[in-house]
């Protein structure tokens, strides 16, 4: 009886193992199935030419210096010797590109997707430059570009490297504030000419005769969130001009100064 046992057991161990080995087998096949058809893909469609680049999302870089940033040319080249991870990595080593992609598609098309800085305010760094939404600086494009944007001043000691995040505080503190007034949609943020961002004060300089704007740092948020009411509901936009000043530095108070005469 007990040997009669361990034989059918023997028997069942046997069919496993069979099964096992026989799964090992087609798995090596499929392997090296795929790796010849890839080897046979590389070699056989290397007589492609690559007939047409894509490219999107790009406003301040024009073609000519995205196939640059690429080391790509107009002209036709093999298509499986463009290596896409290479494409994408210098395409973001320039200061304007905050994403990339490339992508090619058989038989003859590589598609560049962009995403690009997009600037909130100049500041003054060694030259004038452009800082984004994170802080980052931008240089001004050679591309003719007409931009509406407040000037950050105020700030001292050295900005940091365009491309990278600005290491001044002073500046940050700008852009948060240029941020958040767009993040609450106000009509504030498409009138500011300049913001000085001083020792304990910030001062913004209205467009349409000049007014400033006093408002203490440490409250900015809730400053800037009722001033942006005040221009909502409760400004004459005709008399924007003859306003000196609206001060906001003093607790539940708004004062506003207009010009003499």
């Amino acid at each position: 009886m007990a040997k009669k046992f361990w034989n059918k057991k023997r028997k069942k161990s046997l069919k496993y193992s069979l099964l096992y080995i026989g799964f090992i087998v087609l798995l090596s096949v499929l392997i090296y199935g795929f790796r010849f058809t890839g080897s046979y893909l590389k070699e056989n469609l290397s007589a492609f030419e690559l007939k047409e680049i894509k490219i999107s999302g790009n406003h301040i870089l024009d073609r000519k210096e995205i196939l640059h940033l690429c080391g790509l040319q107009e002209k036709k080249q093999g298509l499986l010797r463009i290596d896409e991870n290479k494409i994408t990595h210098r395409l973001r080593q320039s200061p304007y590109v905050k994403k990339a992609a490339a992508v090619y598609s058989l038989p003859s098309t590589l598609r560049i997707r962009l995403e690009e800085r997009q600037p909130i305010a100049f500041i003054y760094g060694k030259g004038l430059n452009l800082i984004d939404d994170q802080g980052v600086l931008i240089p001004v494009p050679r591309k003719a570009i007409r931009w509406n944007l407040p000037l950050i001043t105020g700030v001292k000691g050295p900005l940091g490297a365009l491309g990278e995040k600005t290491i001044a505080k002073k500046a940050l503190q700008a852009v948060e504030m240029l941020d958040y007034l767009h993040f609450i949609h106000s009509p504030v943020e498409q009138i500011i000419s300049e913001i000085n961002v001083g020792d304990k004060n910030v001062t913004l300089r209205l467009i349409k005769g000049g007014a400033l704007v006093r408002i203490n740092k440490k409250q900015y948020q809730d400053k800037l969130f009722v001033l942006s009411q005040y221009f909502k509901h409760y400004l004459n936009w005709n008399r924007l001009t003859v306003i000196e000043y609206i001060d906001l530095r003093f607790k539940d108070q708004l004062v506003i100064k207009e010009k003499k005469g």
